[in-house]
């Protein structure tokens, strides 16, 4: 019951004309329409809602099995780098795919540079890099510098009508990003895009793990119904092997196909490949600027530097022969002027055929045991030298 002070403000006549006044009728409408409004989206898309959680619900139940889907697809890039940054190294091989299927570290371990036995050694190959991608690797992969580098080139490596930025998407920052764009230009939208999708992969699990999803299904099938899918789980068993070597090794995982081609006996029956489109539209500038960034980060470091032109066959060299002269120009241009020592592993004095390698320029597993015992040697008997 009012009061007797309260009655006058209940039915003050102020109030009454208050409440009758256009603008608070308007505000009192909007703010129930609103409220409606706001239940009945709800209302109209809870299932859409529903979805939506249930879906977040399953990415972070994923992500929560990543060693798993990992393992299945492994990143070797991002794998070779982390793992060679596990330790301090004595010997760091860096370069593309040549140096990942024909270099083997432990045939190395243990040679000797300048009296001191070389015992911790690692192989950084990362298939389809370039000079760039190699320099941002060694940042990256050894904060401790090693004693030696040894840098396996091949003449794709500077070819600047290559755009690949440096390093996997995976380990790309926005600054990289900003530089190679600066650097590079005409490759801006590739990088960028490339970037994007990567960022979207750590956002999303389902994204990030759909191939190694795929894979580790193929094992669970093949399980249950042997040879229901064949293919897929070889390719699978491939990568878990790959992965495993990569997590506990010294970086060499060589591939199946390389390890066991036999480039002689396939050109032989006339299946060999005409050309590599890689060395295509050759020329040189962007990727060499990196060299001497590696040959100054080097120098800063007392790290030697040892660059190696790698051996290809005589059938690339041949279809290619104009960029190979700018390539082997550009590579004793540097040897005279930085004054860094340049082995050059000609295939008649290390001793391999068309038979050691797999294709025009991977060596197979016989080709890289003779060319990682030769390498071996040339290290103990010359530290390098000519």
């Amino acid at each position: 019951m009012a009061t007797q002070t309260d009655a006058p403000f209940l039915e003050s006549p102020t109030r009454s004309r208050l409440a009758e006044t256009p603008a608070l009728k308007s505000i009192t409408v909007v703010t129930v329409d609103a409220a409606k409004r706001t239940v009945t989206f709800w209302q109209r898309n809870r299932a859409v809602v529903a979805f939506a959680l249930l879906l977040i619900a399953l990415d972070i139940a994923i992500g929560l099995f990543a060693p798993v889907w990992q393992r299945h697809s492994p990143d070797d890039y991002a794998l070779r780098v982390e793992g060679c940054a596990k330790e301090p190294r004595d010997l760091v091989f860096i370069g593309g795919s040549p140096v990942a299927e024909g270099i083997d570290p432990e045939r190395i371990r243990g040679a000797v540079w300048h009296g001191q036995p070389l015992n911790s050694v690692y192989a950084m190959g990362l298939s389809g890099g370039t000079t760039s991608d190699f320099y941002h690797a060694v940042l990256r992969g050894c904060p401790r510098p090693p004693r030696v580098l040894v840098y396996g080139m091949t003449a794709s490596d500077i070819n600047d009508s290559r755009h690949e930025p440096h390093g996997p998407y995976s380990l790309m920052t926005l600054g990289d990003v900003a530089r190679w764009v600066k650097l590079r230009p005409e490759a801006g939208e590739w990088v960028i895009r490339h970037y994007a999708t990567a960022k979207f992969g750590q956002v999303s699990s389902l994204f990030r793990y759909r191939h190694g999803m795929r894979m580790w299904a193929a094992c669970e099938a093949d399980k249950r119904l042997p040879g229901s899918c064949p293919e897929t789980m070889s390719e699978a068993d491939e990568l878990r092997e790959r992965s495993d070597r990569l997590q506990h090794g010294n970086g060499y995982a060589p591939a199946r196909g390389f390890a066991s081609g036999n480039y002689a006996a396939v050109y032989a029956a006339g299946l060999a490949p005409t050309q590599f489109p890689y060395l295509a539209k050759y020329r040189t500038g962007s990727h060499l600027k990196y060299l001497h960034r590696l040959i100054d980060w080097c120098e800063a470091r007392g790290v030697q530097l040892v660059l190696i032109d790698m051996p290809v066959t005589a059938n690339l060299e041949a279809m290619h022969a104009k960029e190979f002269v700018e390539y082997h120009t550009r590579l004793a241009e540097i040897e005279r002027s930085r004054g860094i020592p340049v082995i050059r592993a000609r295939r008649d004095a290390v001793g391999l055929s068309d038979a050691h390698f797999a294709d025009l320029i991977h060596m197979n597993l016989d080709g890289a045991k003779r060319f990682s015992d030769w390498l071996a040697n040339r290290l103990r008997v010359r530290d390098g030298k000519e």
